[in-house]
């Protein structure tokens, strides 16, 4: 039996579900090799066309379950069908900045890390609800622009966010942008390249010694007693996160 993950984006036992990008089939594949099921996105043509499928602008996770995703969003349907209790924005989303980013914050603990010019207006009303702190940060593609480690330790290569996050106690290891690939765009974010497998196993879609800082990130990861999984030889791609749904019972 599988249960839906109580914290987003950390997983507390082996993850069961997660949710990728439909346009990579790899992803699909190569993760049934970890015993993982994954549920695809379909496209949202409303969205830029390369990250039409991306999971981190389709979809903003709350705790216990709840999911927010983009109003009239294709993929909805399959969260649904996972138990998932599904809320869609209010704004439609759009192709340009910020119409891009409504669901483009996360929650992290007790906060909901993102610019609130541009998280919609119903998810901050339910952080709000939920007595979850407004983080603020500039940075509308936050998800995107973030590895979630553990409960205090995240990875960027966003100056503003790293600042943010660290000013409220969170340590954060700050990396050079670039040197990810994302087809349409010069480069592509960190957080479109992880997941988390278990509380300490963190999978990237593809070999962090391509990165410059690849090595500065498999430090910080061992510190926190974090493995990696890398799925395919070359560089990181981007392919909008690997967001983990469902997560094997205690007694499995």
């Amino acid at each position: 039996m599988s249960r839906i993950l109580k914290r987003p984006r950390l997983p507390e036992k082996v993850v069961s579900i997660v949710l990728v990008s439909g346009e990579y089939p790899w992803l699909k594949e190569t993760l049934k090799n970890y015993g993982v099921i994954a549920a695809t996105t379909e496209r949202d043509n409303r969205l830029p066309q390369p990250v039409g499928f991306h999971p981190d602008l389709q979809i903003c996770p709350f705790p216990f379950g709840r999911m927010f995703v983009l109003k009239e969003n294709p993929s909805a349907a399959a969260l649904r069908s996972l138990g998932i209790s599904v809320t869609e924005t209010c704004a439609e989303p759009g192709d340009r900045y910020p119409q891009d980013v409504l669901c483009g914050g996360f929650v992290w603990g007790d906060y909901l890390v993102g610019n609130p010019k541009a998280i919609d207006t119903v998810i901050q009303k339910e952080a709000s609800q939920q007595s979850l702190q407004l983080l603020p940060v500039r940075q509308g593609y936050a998800a995107c622009s973030t590895v979630l480690v553990n409960e205090r330790c995240a990875i960027t290569a966003d100056n503003g966010l790293e600042q943010a996050l660290t000013s409220y106690g969170f340590e954060v290891l700050l990396i050079q942008p670039g040197h990810i690939v994302l087809p349409g765009y010069d480069t592509g974010f960190i957080g479109g390249c992880y997941g988390k497998l278990s509380p300490n196993e963190l999978v990237f879609t593809g070999q962090l010694i391509r990165h410059p800082d690849g090595a500065r990130i498999l430090d910080f990861l061992e510190n926190q007693k974090v493995s990696v999984i890398e799925l395919r030889e070359g560089p990181l791609v981007d392919v909008g996160g690997i967001v983990p749904l469902m997560e094997k019972d205690k007694n499995e």
